[in-house]
């Protein structure tokens, strides 16, 4: 006969171990998974904070990268992971996109995750060959509507940031451009230096080092206010499409479960780091902008993220595959 004794302690050290150690979190060091290749934004924004959390939550904080599959690789790995915070995943924006073009996934990108913060964003940038005769937004914009479907577009791909940016604005202004898909950011970016496309639309890690060369022009950004490594160039919003606003944040999520005092933790240890201005000088340097939001804040601002990627997917004609 089972000992009731040892029964009802068996069950309860089941039962408790999450929650029961709360308290004393962390008590062993945390593991970061990175969504992106070593030497990226995500990946140097990463490492430092999770360098300068560790010292604030008294244990280290391993980087490991898993890149591939647009965040798929880590997005899985951390879902099958304890909901106990010593797994924390950064991603990008790609995460709020992954189910409205992923239909066969092992993990629900929504349901199966928690936001711990947001620290940094990177506006698009839409751009042009430096010798291109449009030299505003308006100029671009008046050549669409009189030639629609003639002007080129480039993109790192169908679904990303880039496209799903573009496909928000040339929607909104009501004109119509010709899409041309590539295989990765830098190449996409080439494509336009090279005059093989007229317009890009990209991210500001590609895209800045061809400006300071002086092969492209930058005719506006797509965040809702100038960004501080562009403060000369104005945005969509000003440029006539008003309340445009379109930027991929750099985010910390942990598996749903995970008890809200552990997530408070780490977010106060990643929101702290991100405030010092050591990391906004880092931001300057990759070409984005600091944008802090706690637990709380994307609590309530997440849901809307994903409903916005599934409501530009569909704009954009792309199938969950």
């Amino acid at each position: 006969m089972i000992n009731r004794r040892f029964f009802c302690l068996a069950i309860a050290s089941v039962a408790l171990p999450i929650w029961a150690h709360a308290a004393s979190y962390p008590d062993q060091p945390v593991r970061v998974i990175v969504s992106n290749a070593p030497g990226t934004g995500t990946d140097i924004t990463a490492r430092f904070l999770a360098h300068q959390a560790a010292a604030k939550l008294g244990q280290p904080a391993v980087v490991e990268n898993k890149a591939g599959a647009g965040g798929v690789l880590a997005t899985d790995f951390v879902a099958r992971t304890e909901p106990d915070g010593y797994t924390v995943l950064f991603s990008t924006g790609a995460h709020f996109m992954l189910p409205a073009i992923h239909s066969k996934l092992n993990f629900d990108a929504k349901a199966d995750f928690i936001p711990v913060g947001v620290f940094a964003q990177s506006p698009m940038v839409v751009f042009v060959p430096a010798d291109s005769p449009f030299r505003t937004i308006e100029d671009l914009l008046e050549a669409a509507r009189k030639a629609p479907d003639t002007i080129s577009y480039s993109s790192p791909g169908v679904g990303t940031s880039s496209h799903l940016a573009a496909v928000m604005m040339f929607n909104q202004a009501k004109v119509e451009l010709r899409h041309i898909p590539y295989k990765s950011a830098s190449q996409a970016a080439m494509e336009v230096a090279s005059g093989q496309a007229q317009v890009g639309i990209n991210g500001t890690g590609v895209t800045i080092p061809l400006l300071q060369a002086g092969k492209i022009r930058i005719l506006a950004v797509t965040s809702l206010k100038r960004s501080a490594s562009l403060p000369e160039v104005p945005t969509l919003d000003e440029s006539g499409l008003k309340g445009y606003d379109f930027v991929a944040p750099i985010l910390a999520l942990v598996r749903t479960g995970t008890p809200e005092p552990i997530v408070q933790t780490l977010g106060d240890a990643f929101t702290a780091a991100a405030a010092q201005p050591e990391f906004k000088e880092l931001c300057l340097k990759q070409g984005l902008d600091v944008a802090i939001q706690g637990p709380a804040e994307l609590k309530v601002s997440a849901p809307g993220e994903f409903d916005k990627a599934k409501r530009l997917s569909e704009l954009a004609g792309v199938q969950a595959r």
